[in-house]
């Protein structure tokens, strides 16, 4: 199990030793918190709501276990609306799933922020499935959890 020691000054413990999962769970608190219309974490705009959920779908991924379970099940059902049916003669693929989700959520109007997010979350899900430049966003996305959530000193 990955973890990182949060330290503060002189070799003195902030947080102790904090897995993947310890880091998911509250973000994914604060992702909900600030949907919901928190005073102090803000998603006001669909493009905050887009970047939130891509981060949480790509944490649930690293976390493993259930969140990643429930993160599968929210790509599962992107995946059967816009790649299940061959709409126009072939089915989009991974990376036409992602782009199709990143156009609904960035290309519309939308009045509540959780269509977006949920978007995001699809996105962020299905980064390493999909292959070239949404493979590269997610390895490094990978990269730099796996570096923040490794052992320091």
């Amino acid at each position: 199990m990955h973890t990182v020691n949060l330290a503060a000054g002189m070799g003195g413990q902030l947080l102790g030793y904090v897995t993947v999962v310890g880091i998911a769970g509250p973000l994914t608190l604060a992702f909900i918190a600030g949907l919901r219309g928190s005073d102090t974490v803000k998603i006001d705009n669909k493009k905050k709501a887009l970047v939130w959920g891509v981060i949480i779908g790509q944490l649930w991924i690293a976390a493993g276990g259930t969140l990643a379970d429930i993160a599968t099940g929210v790509q599962g059902v992107s995946d059967g609306v816009f790649g299940g049916p061959e709409l126009f003669g072939s089915a989009p693929g991974q990376g036409g799933v992602c782009f199709t989700l990143l156009v609904l959520a960035y290309a519309f109007r939308w009045k509540r922020m959780v269509w977006p997010a949920v978007f995001g979350l699809g996105i962020g899900v299905g980064m390493a499935e999909a292959g070239g430049i949404w493979a590269i966003a997610g390895n490094v996305f990978e990269m730099l959890v796996s570096a923040v959530v490794t052992k320091v000193g």
